[in-house]
């Protein structure tokens, strides 16, 4: 169960003052650098996908068959990878994963899973997992907007599986749990 506070809540309406309004607005979880918003749509807690993990610890994970850059076309590559096509729009589709990738002017920013028609449940860096509306929550300053909803068959949840990294090859740096948080 996520512990978090009001003032947890306040720091996050500080980073997007959109959510102050938002009705979906709600956090999920603890906060971790173990996982970024890219790991989580694809459905990974525990591995930080993207270009550069943000702290001092040293280790992130691309595959390396995938373009690795800020390109827009580089993030719909790498879901594409993990088993996910291109679709029109976030409509829920049943048996269908679906997300929704985010970008802006210099290149792709976010991913997060799309859980409604109007929902989406993001992670926010190395910060908390929340669920929130999908529209008018970013601005261009940070993640930008929505530039591109994907999906895949839930049956082909196994791709992640097969296609994760080994924890061997994703954690460079070791450190405990405490240095976690």
């Amino acid at each position: 169960m996520a512990k978090y506070t009001k003032q947890d809540r306040k720091t996050l309406i500080g980073w997007f003052p959109n959510l102050k309004n938002d009705s979906n607005f709600k956090i999920t979880s603890d906060c971790t650098p173990a996982y970024n918003c890219i790991g989580w749509a694809l459905g990974m807690n525990d591995v930080w996908v993207g270009l550069d993990h943000p702290t001092n610890f040293s280790w992130s994970w691309w595959p390396s068959s995938v373009p690795c850059n800020s390109k827009k076309e580089s993030l719909v590559k790498l879901f594409e990878y993990f088993g996910f096509s291109k679709c029109r729009n976030s409509c829920i589709e049943e048996n269908y994963d679906k997300v929704a990738l985010f970008a802006n002017s210099a290149g792709w920013t976010h991913a997060a899973r799309v859980v409604s028609n109007t929902e989406l449940h993001s992670k926010i860096g190395t910060a908390w997992d929340i669920y929130h509306s999908k529209d008018n929550i970013f601005t261009e300053s940070d993640y930008g907007s929505i530039y591109m909803y994907m999906f895949r068959p839930i049956a082909d949840r196994y791709i992640t599986d097969l296609k994760r990294p080994s924890l061997g090859k994703v954690f460079t740096k070791s450190f405990s749990a405490a240095q976690r948080l």
